[in-house]
């Protein structure tokens, strides 16, 4: 499912930890995007909170917990996806001593379904419940991921995300730094459904209740 190469990967997440994201181009086989869009088309999504706090939300969600032993066999792309990723990463970070990434298991699987002329969602950071490492990626219409340094000044970087591209995030753990991830959004596509998969691993509750 994935067109990865360990080079990529490190290089990726050497800009990660210097950055705070990089985007990997063309990860997902054309296969794979095929695959996923035909099991998501057959999902029921729910319509996402329009706001939540002062950040503007439109999308529609599907929440997986990949842990739980999913009996439906619609799911199962989704799930292999997630699980042949987790294990490159694990690889990959002990081979750059990361460790950091070496026991990554995704424990949220959130899919974004972005409908043509969705106003994306605004500035934000994701939740500090989430470590290590934020893994997004995009299926479908494209659409931009811009970086901010505050909540009004101008972007710092842009990226285009187009179908099958990978969008790394640094979390909370990621190369020995505590601090959360960076401050974002992401517009809506223009003329096509556009789906993000974003992988995350969410804090120990014994960490969470200390914090």
């Amino acid at each position: 499912m994935l067109s990865l190469r360990q080079p990529e990967l490190a290089e990726a997440l050497e800009e990660v930890g210097r950055y705070g994201v990089c985007k990997i181009a063309g990860t997902l086989t054309p296969d794979a995007r095929h695959e996923l869009r035909m099991a998501f088309e057959a999902l029921d999504f729910q319509r996402a909170p329009q706001w939540v706090g002062e950040v503007r939300q439109d999308f529609d969600l599907l929440a997986i917990q990949p842990g739980l032993g999913h009996a439906d066999t619609v799911l199962a792309p989704l799930l292999a996806l997630a699980e042949s990723y987790a294990a490159l990463l694990r690889a990959k970070a002990l081979s750059l001593d990361e460790p950091s990434l070496a026991d990554f298991v995704p424990t949220d699987l959130h899919v974004k379904r972005y409908n043509p002329g969705s106003a994306g969602i605004s500035r934000h950071r994701d939740s500090q419940r989430f470590i290590k490492l934020i893994s997004i990626f995009s299926l479908g219409g494209p659409a931009e991921f811009h970086l901010f340094r505050d909540r009004r000044g101008p972007a710092l970087r842009r990226y285009q995300l187009n179908s099958g591209d990978l969008l790394l995030l640094r979390a909370p753990d990621f190369a020995r730094r505590p601090s959360g991830g960076p401050l974002h959004s992401v517009s809506g596509p223009t003329d096509d459904v556009r789906y993000s998969i974003t992988l995350r691993m969410k804090q120990p509750a014994a960490a969470t209740t200390a914090s």
